[in-house]
């Protein structure tokens, strides 16, 4: 068991999961209408909460079946399941995918300082690097407690702030919300996922947890309360601004005090989320063998590598999506599902087989379908 008590928990799962994802779920709402939005977007998340569950139940069973291996990581689950490329392949997923998801974050921190205060998108990155490169040397999750609390105070102000616009703008006589648009579908599908982005931390939450066992009803209870609040904020956004609701749904704010806030806040959050967002990536690719400078140059290295592509990079949203589409519905329910039926399928009820097979045949066919998706809207610039 680790150290970490019930409300650090309970916070580090927040921070993991609440990120800039959220804001486009708005505008995913306004193309397959609010209600079929919010039904899409619930069953998306518990099939992705049910994914999750699987794997420190995998973890539990093969640390019991292989007492001499050390199983504590994603990785781990992949090198005892699919061998040494398995381990591979999850490394590069699981690489991919949080770096990813952290570069976003300088990505949006850039852009937003410079439509506040104009500066150059060259010299925010700069300027992330030397606090990042501190913050990501911490060796454990409760250490970044303390930050976590910073970064959920900073998300929860400028949420808040961002519903107080929609209240300011909801128009009841919109005739332009509609509640049901089957060709946004797929859409939803891939932002919930894309917002559901904290797979990666599973095993390193649980781990971290004072008493493991309470883990999973910590998680399921937190996570639906988060998806509820994404219906709420993805419902809000659409009823205030129709068909006009951008991605993120911060550029629909008005241009005074209050938008600058909200982006300031958010910046913040997400800059304080980004050492969380890396985390997984320590415990896949170093050892404990490994030196203090060794593991300084590491992680000093890989912040500065994120702050390059964020500058070069400017368009990396459209990159998100299709990482999202396919390397996150592997992380999430491709992996999980097969990993669980290897593992512990002779054992399982049937319906969790019918639905582990769901989750693994309709990962593929999304991921695939998916993929080709965003290539498509890619190359054609949209």
């Amino acid at each position: 068991p680790g150290s970490a008590s019930t409300p650090q928990v309970i916070i580090n799962i927040i921070i993991s999961f609440v990120g800039a994802g959220l804001l486009g779920v708005p505008n995913a709402f306004s193309k397959s209408g609010w209600l079929l939005g919010s039904i899409t977007l619930l069953t998306v998340s518990a099939l992705n909460v049910y994914g999750m569950l699987c794997l420190p139940q995998v973890q539990r069973v093969l640390q019991k079946q292989y007492p001499h291996e050390i199983i504590q990581s994603y990785g781990d689950l992949g090198r005892i399941c699919l061998g040494t490329k398995g381990e591979k392949l999850i490394f590069i997923c699981l690489g991919i995918s949080q770096a990813g998801f952290a570069t976003a974050y300088l990505i949006f921190i850039s852009a937003n300082l410079n439509s506040i205060y104009n500066w150059s998108r060259f010299i925010v990155c700069i300027l992330c690097v030397p606090g990042l490169v501190g913050l990501v040397q911490f060796r454990d999750l409760k250490s970044l407690s303390p930050f976590s609390m910073l970064a959920n105070g900073a998300n929860f102000c400028a949420l808040s702030a961002v519903l107080f616009q929609d209240y300011e703008h909801y128009t009841p006589h919109n005739d332009t919300i509609q509640k049901w648009n089957s060709d946004g579908l797929l859409y939803v599908i891939a932002i919930t996922i894309y917002s559901m982005e904290g797979v990666g931390l599973i095993l390193s939450l649980k781990s971290s947890c004072k008493q493991p066992k309470d883990f999973s009803f910590l998680l399921i209870s937190t996570l639906t309360a988060i998806s509820l609040f994404m219906v709420i904020f993805g419902s809000a956004g659409y009823w205030a601004f129709g068909d006009s609701t951008m991605a993120p749904i911060t550029l629909n704010m008005a241009s005074h005090w209050s938008a600058t806030f909200v982006k300031c806040a958010l910046c913040l959050g997400l800059y304080l989320t980004y050492p969380i967002m890396m985390f997984p990536i320590w415990t896949i690719i170093e050892t404990p063998a490994v030196s203090n400078q060794k593991r300084f140059l590491i992680r000093s290295t890989i912040v500065c590598l994120s702050a390059i592509i964020a500058y070069a990079v400017p368009n990396f949203g459209q990159f998100l999506s299709l990482v999202g589409s396919s390397i996150c519905t592997l992380l999430g329910f491709v992996f999980p599902s097969y990993f669980h039926l290897y593992v512990v399928g002779k054992d399982l009820p049937l319906y969790q087989k019918i639905i582990d097979s769901f989750l693994l045949v309709g990962g593929l066919s999304f991921g695939c379908l998916g993929t080709y998706q965003s290539l498509v809207a890619m190359m054609n610039g949209e």
